[in-house]
């Protein structure tokens, strides 16, 4: 039974162990969830902070172009023959003082007469915006809100992309209703993106989209259309001819920071479930170690008396009471081996005697070390009388049978064995073993008597 114990216990702690599996995982997954969310949210913010001064530079920066821009579409307001003359003196101007500026023109009726600088852009000389259905667009639009109109990014004649701020000319203004033609400033497309640090968001993707009037649908122009259908954050773009929006999509979780605390956290987490699952793998080896001592004999290795006793305890309490034999066995002479041979012999002697009532006894019951040189056997379901004498005898006869060794001297074990049986009776463990211990020292006197 006392294997049935330790199999109890290994199935507890096989249990404990697979719950404990569980709750770790369970437990590092909901730490790393915490962590991680709270460094995504935390990320986000910074990353919502640093798009809203995106777009403020972006704003900034065109503003500035196009307010100085502004002065010379002033000039040429005023005077258009003058500015004519002069176009090159005060067009450089602009240019040197602006930061995206890559080139300006000027179109009476629409026709652009004079670049500058002029190397690079020939091609735009003669250009009738009326020849380009988009570009005329925006040109009208300038005129019919009599103030600059941000255009683009659109395809210039002389090649590549750029933003164009439209400033309409009137000869009668304030009036204006005498249109004259228009100025155009070309901004650098692509490097007002990459100096404002659009093309170099990290952690999502961004788009940009405008409308040209309210009866036009919004067009996307810059990254992907789809991004303003989830964007994670949209920031107007306010313009001197009105609002662009700016949206983002975050990408926090794949960033390399996020999966360097993720991996970070679950393995810390697997670290310290280890060293913890360990330490309990440790205590249950020391209570292992310790129950079994508690219940076992140190010499014999066999039950001890507290293990019986709480053995039959708790047979005897069971629901439906089976029946069993409690059988009281001491050896004879046993106090002579020690005095004559000394206790060493005496020691193996015991041991030589409880490996052989194991061996008889097999799993018919359980055998224990009660105490000196005295032993218990419980036979479970066995309360036949004949049967327990038959069992009696066998066990005499296959233990006297055989000499112990010791050195040079060669020992005779003698038994004497009681008896008490169960049945369901009104009875206690004491009562039990006192009337298995009385039918033993029986024995034992019918022993000494025949010596």
């Amino acid at each position: 039974m006392h294997l049935n114990s330790n199999r109890k216990h290994v199935a507890i702690f096989a249990l404990l162990s697979c719950l404990f599996l569980l709750a770790a995982v369970i437990t590092i997954s909901a730490l790393t969830k915490y962590f991680v969310n709270n460094e995504i949210q935390q990320e986000e913010e910074n990353l919502r902070k640093n798009l809203a001064l995106l777009r403020f530079n972006f704003e900034a920066t065109i503003y500035k172009d196009t307010y100085l821009a502004d002065s010379l579409a002033t000039v040429v307001t005023i005077d258009p023959d003058f500015a004519m003359k002069n176009w090159h003196v005060i067009a450089a101007k602009l240019l040197d003082k602006a930061q995206y500026v890559r080139n300006v023109a000027i179109a009476p009726n629409n026709i652009i007469s004079l670049v500058y600088p002029l190397k690079g852009n020939e091609k735009a000389v003669g250009f009738d915006f009326r020849t380009q259905p988009n570009q005329l667009k925006t040109v009208l639009l300038a005129k019919e809100q009599q103030s600059v109109f941000i255009a683009g990014p659109v395809n210039l004649v002389q090649g590549g992309l750029g933003l164009i701020a439209r400033y309409p000319i009137f000869k009668d203004y304030p009036k204006n209703t005498q249109y004259w033609g228009g100025v155009s400033v070309v901004m650098n497309y692509n490097q007002l993106l990459h100096d404002t640090g659009i093309t170099q968001f990290k952690g999502g993707d961004i788009a940009i989209k405008k409308q040209l009037n309210a009866n036009e649908a919004e067009q996307v122009f810059y990254g992907d259309p789809s991004i303003f259908e989830d964007a994670d954050a949209i920031y107007p773009i306010k313009l001197p001819s009105g609002t662009w929006n700016l949206a983002a999509k975050f990408h926090v979780e794949n960033l390399a920071r996020i999966n360097h605390l993720r991996l970070g956290i679950v393995g810390t987490g697997t670290v310290a479930a280890f060293t913890l699952y360990m330490l309990m793998l440790l205590l249950f080896r020391n209570y292992q170690h310790t129950h079994r001592a508690a219940l076992h004999d140190e010499l014999t290795h066999l039950p001890n008396r507290r293990f019986i006793i709480n053995e039959l305890d708790r047979v005897m309490n069971k629901h439906n009471q089976p029946s069993f034999t409690l059988l009281n066995i001491d050896l004879n002479d046993f106090k002579r081996v020690n005095d004559e041979l000394g206790h060493e012999a005496g020691d193996e002697l015991l041991k030589y005697v409880a490996n052989r009532l194991v061996t008889e006894v097999g799993i018919k019951g359980s055998v224990a070390r009660f105490g000196g040189d005295e032993f218990l056997i419980l036979l479970y379901d066995v309360t036949d009388g004949q049967e327990v004498e038959a069992i009696m005898a066998h066990i005499t006869q296959a233990i006297e049978s055989q000499p112990f060794f010791w050195q040079s001297q060669q020992l005779t074990p003698s038994l004497s064995i009681g008896y008490a049986t169960f049945d369901g009776q009104n009875a206690d463990i004491k009562e039990l073993l006192s009337d298995a211990d009385k039918r033993m020292y029986l024995q034992k006197r019918a022993y000494r008597e025949s010596r």
